[in-house]
């Protein structure tokens, strides 16, 4: 080959263009397929109605009377056998000829003095009692001699038990070993309660507390005299332990037989106001309504502090 072909030959082969280069772009990102959607949500099925009934009106309930009191028009309580004002049927008053409503009928007999009275069950209307003494539930504390209780005993003889208590009815000199524990002798007595009158022990607080008042009062007759009639009321205070009072409306016989002072125990300490004593009591009358005698018996100190009326 001579010199001019070669020539020729690397010259054509410099103006051949060169094969070009393929241009690479970048990459740019798949989009991800996307995720199904969930169903739209089904919203909640309605509550089905039911027909709306018409209730009757509501009454208004109002709370029960104690055992053997009956609900006036207004609301109040009253005990038809003793309720002068209410006496045998709501709103039928007593003329001022009378001074008690007994056993639901207009009367001359003592009335029932203490607010709101609860009779001992059992004792006194239909039934007769002698010798006989029951527990109690009280809403609060008494105490006499550092002893307290709200379970005391109370007799039909005259005597509020705070321990352990006795029917006794024949009387003595203090301390009595008949009681074995704190005891108040208001009226201690062969005493009664006759059948078909208003006579019985009633019970009850008075005040607000914690001054508080719980009374026992005693409306009965001597053993065999029917019409001689036996008055007082037994009395301890929330906001005084172990103070006691003695008030007296009526004793037909003056306290001739009776015996009225506080012990500890059987064989205790004691303060005695009378035994068997003449006149110890003022007698009174059965229209007597504020105390003739009071006496207060402090057993925290010993000592007893006499008021007359």
């Amino acid at each position: 080959m001579g010199l001019s072909t070669k020539l020729c030959i690397a010259l054509c082969a410099l103006l051949v263009p060169l094969p070009r280069r393929a241009l690479v772009l970048p990459r740019q990102a798949l989009p991800l397929p996307r995720r199904p959607l969930p169903p739209p949500r089904q919203p909640p099925p309605l509550p089905r109605l039911l027909p709306v009934l018409a209730l009757p009106p509501r009454q208004v309930s109002t709370s029960p009377c104690p055992t053997g009191y009956t609900q006036t028009p207004s609301g109040s309580c009253v005990n038809l056998l003793i309720d002068f004002n209410n006496c045998g049927s709501v709103g039928y008053v007593c003329p001022s000829s009378y001074t008690s409503c007994s056993n639901g009928a207009c009367s001359s007999a003592p009335a029932v003095l203490l607010p709101g009275a609860v009779a001992v069950p059992t004792w006194g209307g239909m039934f007769s009692v002698d010798d006989s003494y029951t527990t109690l539930s009280v809403p609060f504390s008494i105490s006499m001699y550092g002893y307290s209780t709200t379970s005391p005993s109370v007799t039909s003889n005259g005597v509020v038990c705070l321990g352990s208590c006795s029917s006794a009815y024949t009387n003595g000199n203090l301390p009595n070993g008949q009681f074995g524990g704190p005891t108040a002798f208001g009226f201690w007595d062969d005493l009664m309660i006759y059948a078909s009158t208003s006579q019985s022990v009633y019970y009850g607080t008075t005040g607000t507390a914690p001054n508080r008042n719980l009374v026992f009062e005693f409306y009965e007759s001597h053993f065999g005299q029917s019409t001689q009639y036996y008055h007082f009321q037994i009395v301890f205070y929330e906001n005084l332990s172990g103070v006691v009072d003695f008030l007296y409306y009526q004793a037909s016989d003056g306290g001739v037989s009776a015996t009225i002072g506080v012990q500890s125990s059987g064989s205790g300490s004691t303060i005695t106001y009378a035994v068997n004593q003449a006149n110890a009591v003022p007698v009174g009358t059965s229209s007597t309504n504020s105390p003739t005698l009071i006496l207060s018996f402090n057993t925290n100190t010993g000592t007893m502090m006499q008021t007359s009326g």
